[in-house]
């Protein structure tokens, strides 16, 4: 579980770095999510989404439950931990 909180810049920079490293890439979705929220997809070399995640919009620190959620919705894909490493 993830120690702390972490920014939007923040978490979406790790999931960036571990999506790199097994091959895979990261898009964000047009015009999804609500007001300043964006959706972010993790999609494998042939284009099949593995896992997505919202993020906030606005700077600062996201609240702790945001950044678990986060964690939490990939943590099938990058292991436990995902976002400490």
């Amino acid at each position: 579980m993830v120690n702390g909180t972490r920014s939007a810049q923040q978490v979406l920079k790790a999931v960036r770095k571990q999506a790199r490293r097994l091959g895979h890439t990261v898009e964000q979705l047009p015009k999804r999510g609500k007001g300043s929220h964006t959706i972010w997809v993790i999609l494998d070399t042939d284009g099949k989404e593995l896992g997505r995640i919202g993020l906030t919009g606005h700077s600062g620190q996201q609240s702790q439950v945001v950044t678990r959620s986060n964690e939490h919705a990939l943590e099938d894909l990058f292991g436990e931990g995902w976002l400490d490493k």
